[in-house]
């Protein structure tokens, strides 16, 4: 390749810390006027343990969510109140709560699952399971908990800050990304001009769908002339911890290369 084209330096990762995923707690189902107690907690059991092995998020073991009950003496009521919900979410470092109620109505017996956010007491998803006998329990479980998981927030990995530098021209440039919200973010390019470091900077749009990654950034009077613009359209790829990702960016040639980011 020629040597006007960008060369990209690798960089060695040194990584302290893991990602946070997002942690759940499933509570022991309410056996109502379906079951008895321990048949309810069997089956909550083969649910927790199928999330478990979807492997969609962190689940809190049942011990954790038994002590959050003699802690603060949690009532399936409190599951109503926003407040409560939110204390015992904190208690148990989590950031959802699985909960469920069986029942009897109309002489067909059902499973109610709600999902349940921490921090605004808000139900995020809630999925009904008809039931003739506890024992067909255990031939829907494993559909019923990926149709559950399937609904999971995940976090939104990308918000914070992101480096990458290139070489350009025998010129290093420092690309900085702060992704704000799910849409918005800011761009900042440092670099050298006529032997001077520059930096510019400008608000920018983005797209993310767990997949393809897409930034459009316009500088206004970029001090960078190479620079003037942003227009990546890119599959995005994460490595195992998601503190760095890999997407191809345009070159001036008209091609395409593949850089790394890293997470701040």
């Amino acid at each position: 390749m020629k040597k006007q084209l960008l060369k990209f330096i690798l960089f060695s990762l040194t990584v302290s810390a893991h990602a946070v995923p997002v942690a759940i707690a499933v509570v022991d189902f309410d056996s109502g006027n379906f079951c008895t107690v321990q048949e309810a907690a069997v089956m909550t059991d083969a649910f927790r343990n199928e999330m478990v092995r979807i492997n969609k998020a962190d689940i809190i073991d049942r011990t954790h969510t038994d002590a959050l009950k003699a802690e603060i003496k949690f009532q399936m009521s409190d599951w109503v109140n926003p407040a409560k919900i939110k204390t015992a979410g904190h208690f148990l470092g989590v950031d959802y709560f699985i909960f469920g109620n069986f029942g009897i109505m109309g002489g067909i017996g059902y499973l109610q699952v709600q999902m349940t956010d921490v921090e605004t007491g808000r139900i995020v998803h809630s999925v009904r399971m008809s039931l003739r006998t506890w024992h067909e329990f255990d031939q829907k479980v494993r559909s019923f908990a990926k149709e559950f998981a399937d609904k999971i927030p995940m976090p939104d990995i990308l918000v914070g800050s992101w480096n990458m530098s290139l070489e350009r021209d025998g010129s290093l440039e420092t690309y900085t990304i702060i992704f704000l919200t799910k849409t918005s973010c800011t761009v900042k390019v440092s670099g050298t001009v006529d032997g001077k470091e520059v930096i510019q900077e400008s608000n920018g749009i983005y797209s993310f769908d767990d997949s393809f990654f897409k930034l459009s950034v316009n500088f206004r009077n970029p001090t960078i002339p190479s620079v003037r613009s942003i227009q990546w359209t890119s599959v995005l790829s994460f490595n195992d911890n998601k503190t760095a990702f890999n997407i191809l960016v345009n070159t001036p040639a008209n091609t395409q290369m593949r850089v790394t980011f890293m997470k701040e």
